[in-house]
C-alpha cells in the first residue's frame, strides 16, 4: 500500500503533504481502533500509559481562528505546541494518547476542548504547550484536535521518524 492516490501526481507539494498527513491519521487510527478491538492495542501500555500533559499559555478571541501546530519528537519524548481553534474563549485543554505496540512505535496524541462555563464569547485561539513521554521509541505521531461536542478530528501536525 503507498500514500499516493491515482490522481496524486497532480496535486500540489503541500496538498500531497496534507492528503498524506490525513491519509497516515486514518491508517493509524484505524490500525489502532483494530488493534484494541483485538486485545493488541496498548499491550504494553495496558497498566502505564503514557502521561500527557497540556496547558494553556493564552486564550484570544479573534475573528477567524485557525487550527495550527508543531511536533518535535526525541527518541521516547515528544513536545507539542499549538493553537486551538475553541468556539468560545473559556474552554479547557486536555490530551489523550492512543498508542500501537512498542515495535510499531505508533501514536495518536488527541487535544480535547471543553467549554468550561456557560455565556462565553467567541471564537477563540487557545495557545498551548505540552508533553508526552513515551515507554518505546516513536516513528509516527499525529496529533489532532477535538471538539468534545463535535464529531470532527482536525490533524494538525504530523511526525515520522526518517530511517
Amino acid at each position: 500500500m503507498t500514500d499516493r492516490a491515482p490522481n496524486g501526481s497532480g496535486r500540489s507539494p503541500a496538498v500531497e503533504r496534507r492528503y498524506r498527513a490525513t491519509r497516515r491519521a486514518v491508517l493509524a487510527g484505524s490500525a489502532l481502533a483494530l488493534g484494541g478491538a483485538s486485545g493488541c492495542l496498548g499491550r504494553a501500555f495496558r497498566d502505564d500509559l503514557p502521561a500527557a500533559t497540556v496547558s494553556v499559555q493564552s486564550t484570544e478571541r479573534v475573528d477567524d481562528p485557525e487550527h495550527d501546530a508543531t511536533v518535535e519528537v526525541a527518541d521516547r519524548t515528544a513536545r507539542i505546541e499549538g493553537r486551538f481553534a475553541a468556539p468560545v474563549d473559556c474552554v479547557a485543554l486536555d490530551a489523550s494518547v492512543f498508542t500501537s505496540s512498542p515495535d510499531e512505535g505508533l501514536a495518536v496524541v488527541e487535544i480535547a476542548a471543553a467549554e468550561t462555563e456557560a455565556g462565553c464569547d467567541g471564537p477563540a485561539a487557545v495557545a498551548y504547550e505540552g508533553e508526552i513521554e513515551f515507554g518505546f521509541a516513536v516513528r509516527d505521531l499525529t496529533l489532532t484536535h477535538h471538539l468534545r461536542d463535535d464529531e470532527d478530528h482536525v490533524p494538525v501536525a504530523h511526525y515520522e521518524r526518517g530511517d
